[in-house]
């Protein structure tokens, strides 16, 4: 949609036709700050948002943050077990590297690869999340592209209060959290523990290549097999099997009151987390019915597969974290003050090397030699400073900003792969680094116009240096040293919205943001066998135009906005013809445009409904981005009367591939329709009983890995 395009919407918005969007399953009177940096109804903000408070939360079973959000308006989150390589949620097609994530003003977005790790995240001391869709970078600078999410702890209000959940469900999948919080005098203190584990399922199967044989060095075929092939025609000749995790999360606050307006908070948040592989199996025998793990076999066509037995084997991965936030607040004056800390000090993966010849199920859950150990803790610092001014008709807010991102990247030759913490026979042979420094100043007016009418004027200046970088790598017993120039440069991020208020009910706005994301850090400096670094990388820029209309009453809210997003210069893994080694390159244009609608209504003190839906087509460079879905549906009802509370909910992903690829295969990225019912009996006050089916009637779906089935959860919560 062209900037021309925009303008018929616009006279549109103003004459009064309804157009916006909506975060049907909450309250659209909640407070919100995340959005202009000022408490305001989400009624009333120039743009698309959401308040999932800890109520809404509490009513499903939560395995991690990311399943929560998945119910809003335009995200998606893929179905596929967690604890692989990266976490894969997208708000308007914008991943994790491309939407700022942060826990109480602290970004969590890893220096490492800009993803986020939401298996890592506590979920039982949540006050509430407050989502922010659209250009963020007047205010909080690069990563803000897509959006802003702030996960916000809660805080004690009373004496003594707290909450404990105990889970068990499918999969051996178990969760236990416990929290307390104690309120005296002016000091406040919370301590929270939470353990998350599960046996996982079967998702990740290994497809290969088959290749003609070599008429030149023929070979002998071990063993002639047939087997299924997957959608991109590859020969699937088993899996790593059950996908296992673990996570144990501990937190601590402290605040003190120095008065009622002024305040000062810290809290710490340590996660421990890991992932592993057990029980592989092949889907090849021989004459006899035998599995075999290994050799050359020859397929029907003639085409051969080469197989070792480790190639059943998965990854074995740690991502530890330590989360530090120092907040000061003086409500009188409007001052805030944030600092954080964020450490990654254990974060890798390691994966086998070769693997006995004569191996079965056992032998391969035991085998513990040697490997290759990838390991890349990565820091940030964040410190940000603001203060509101009012002058009559203008609300000013002024602030500067600072962020220092790094990674460490070491890799390792290990004795025994699976003791990442204990093996002493580690051998490095290259390492990796690099580090961005940001200072930022922003500015933002608001500025009342007329009584029902609030015009927006932000701008924020980044600027953006990235320095000692480095590669260097072990090659035939000489290390080749590679250093990198440091660049700098700067960011202006404009932004502009108006919203009007119709009456207490009605309300819209339109803006215009331009957003800025530098490069990540891996991107720009770290080596590969198959990628080199390409510390010329410069920023993604994006200018994103939305108009919105918001209805909300006592019984019915519904919301509708639409969108244009172009990005230029997109970062995009290049392989140029003739070289082995890819790079990331800077080069193609990506424009994401579409619409979300979301509407939710209560028929009477019992029954409730809501359905929100998101169209977005996504071209890059003309022709379609299939790695968006096109259509995303959510939709539900729940029945409430007390001790009872039910609710059903369905989701519809349309597919994320091309029209000639296969579906309802292995690596398919099919479309899906999936319904979950959850039912919560409150035994007596703050105890409750609970009981989801995820998956009621057990759709089997491929979403690049074999997706979640149907899967049965009970839990046991009690609140003081």
């Amino acid at each position: 949609m062209e900037k021309r395009k925009l303008i018929p919407l616009v006279l549109a918005m103003v004459a009064g036709t309804s157009i916006a969007y909506a975060a049907p399953q909450y309250d659209l009177g909640e407070v919100i700050v995340t959005a202009t940096r000022l408490e305001e109804k989400t009624q009333y903000v120039p743009a698309s948002v959401n308040v999932v408070t800890a109520e809404e939360m509490k009513k499903r079973p939560v395995q991690n943050l990311a399943d929560t959000l998945a119910r809003t308006t335009g995200v998606y989150r893929s179905p596929v077990a967690d604890g692989g390589m990266s976490s894969d949620m997208t708000i308007r097609g914008f991943g994790s590297t491309e939407t700022l994530i942060m826990l109480d003003g602290q970004p969590l977005n890893s220096g490492w690869n800009g993803s986020v790790d939401w298996a890592v995240l506590p979920t039982t001391d949540i006050e509430k999340i407050e989502v922010v869709r659209g250009a963020g970078s007047s205010l909080y600078g690069g990563r803000a592209v897509g959006g802003v999410i702030n996960i916000i702890t809660a805080k004690s209000q009373e004496e003594l209060s707290g909450n404990a959940i105990l889970s068990y469900g499918s999969n051996k999948t178990k969760r236990f959290g416990l929290n307390t919080k104690v309120r005296k005098d002016n000091w406040r203190m919370g301590i929270g523990y939470e353990k998350r584990s599960t046996d996982g399922y079967v998702g990740y199967y290994i497809d290969k290549r088959a290749v003609k044989q070599n008429p030149k060095k023929p070979v002998t075929p071990t063993h002639q097999v047939n087997l299924a092939q997957s959608a991109r025609d590859y020969y699937i000749i088993g899996s790593r099997g059950e996908k296992l995790n673990d996570t144990e999360t501990w937190s601590f606050s402290l605040g003190y009151d120095f008065d009622e307006d002024r305040s000062l908070d810290y809290a710490f948040t340590r996660s421990k987390h890991n992932y592993d592989y057990r029980n592989p199996f092949t889907y090849a025998h021989d004459e006899d019915g035998n599995p075999i793990w290994s050799g050359v076999w020859e397929l029907p066509d003639k085409r051969i597969l080469t197989i070792y037995p480790d190639d059943y084997l998965g990854y074995y991965g740690v991502r530890d974290m330590d989360v530090h936030r120092l907040q000061f607040a003086d409500r009188k004056n409007q001052l805030f003050a944030h600092f954080g800390y964020t450490n990654r000090f254990n974060d890798g993966f390691s994966s086998s090397g070769s693997a006995p010849d004569i191996v079965n199920k056992d032998t391969l859950n035991a085998w513990n030699g040697r490997g290759d150990f990838s390991y890349y803790p990565s820091k940030a610092y964040n410190f940000d400073i603001h203060k509101n001014i009012d002058l009559k008709d203008h609300t000013l807010t002024v602030g500067y900003n600072y962020n220092r991102e790094s990674f460490a990247q070491t890799r390792f030759d290990m004795e025994h792969w699976r003791d990442i913490a204990r093996d002493t026979g580690r051998s490095p042979y290259e390492y990796n680094g690099g580090r961005g420094i940001l200072h930022a100043f922003y500015l933002q007016d608001k500025w009342q116009v007329a009584d029902t009418t609030d015009l927006y004027l932000g701008m924020r200046y980044d600027r953006y240096k990235k320095e000692n970088g480095y590669n260097n790598v072990l090659k035939k017993g000489t290390w080749q040293n590679n250093n990198f120039a440091s660049e700098s440069y700067g960011e202006w991020s404009p932004k502009v919205a108006v919203e009007h208020r119709f009456d207490e009910n009605n309300s819209a706005f339109i803006s215009y943001g331009h957003s800025f994301n530098p490069p990540i850090l891996y991107q720009v400096y770290r080596n590969s066998a198959r990628i080199s670094p390409n510390p010329d990388l410069k920023p993604e820029t994006t200018n994103t135009w939305e108009v919105g209309y918001k209805h909300h009453d006592q019984n019915l809210t519904w919301d509708v906005t639409l969108f244009h997003a172009k990005t230029q210069d997109l970062v995009s893994l290049m392989t140029p013809e003739g070289k082995p080694r890819a790079y990331y390159n800077s080069s193609s244009d990506l424009v994401r445009r579409g619409i979300e609608f979301g509407t939710q209504y209560r028929f009477n003190q019992n029954w409730s409904a809501y359905a929100n839906y998101a169209l977005t087509d996504a071209k890059v460079d003309g022709d379609r981005y299939y790695d968006i879905p096109r259509h995303l549906v959510h939709f539900g009802v729940q029945w409430d009367a007390k001790p009872w509370q039910v609710l059903l909910d369905n989701t519809y992903v349309s597919e994320r591939q091309a029209p000639d690829v296969d579906t309802g295969e292995y690596k398919s990225e099919d479309s899906y329709f999936v319904t979950s019912l959850s039912a919560n009996y409150e035994i007596q006050e703050g105890l409750v009983l609970q009981g989801d089916i995820y998956n009621l009637f057990d759709k089997k779906f491929y979403a690049g890995e074999a997706a979640r089935e149907r899967t049965y959860t009970v839990s046991l919560q009690y609140r003081f």
